[in-house]
């Protein structure tokens, strides 16, 4: 099953992830392109992994909160400092604070999108 593509909807939240201004970015854009999925969460949540291997650490990066959530679920875009390749795409995170997770993440016209790197 992995490695696979990204699904329609992760390849469409990834993108409104990537399309805020922050530094860095534009590196971030290029992997993009041609990231796949290798790993999903083991709790059923939405969550995907971009990268496998040894790292130094991750980052968020993007932040986006699900609009008018009444229980502040939301999702991150992180990076992976890994050695010999610098910072890549890690993969997304759901933040959910109910004890119910969506099967996919929510469309990106219902996120409201903040870097958290300037």
């Amino acid at each position: 099953m992995y490695p696979r593509p990204l699904s329609t909807r992760e390849r469409d939240v990834l993108t409104a992830l990537l399309a805020v201004d922050f530094e860095g970015v534009e590196r971030l854009r290029e992997q993009a392109a041609g990231v796949q999925v290798l790993g999903k969460c083991g709790c059923g949540c939405p969550s995907i992994d971009f990268f496998s291997g040894p790292n130094d650490g991750m980052e968020a990066v993007v932040d986006a909160q699900v609009r008018d959530s009444k229980t502040f679920d939301g999702l991150f875009l992180y990076t992976i400092d890994s050695p010999g390749l610098g910072e890549v795409l890690g993969g997304i995170e759901w933040q959910g604070q109910d004890d119910k997770s969506p099967a996919e993440f929510p469309p990106p016209e219902s996120l409201r999108i903040t870097p958290e790197r300037s």
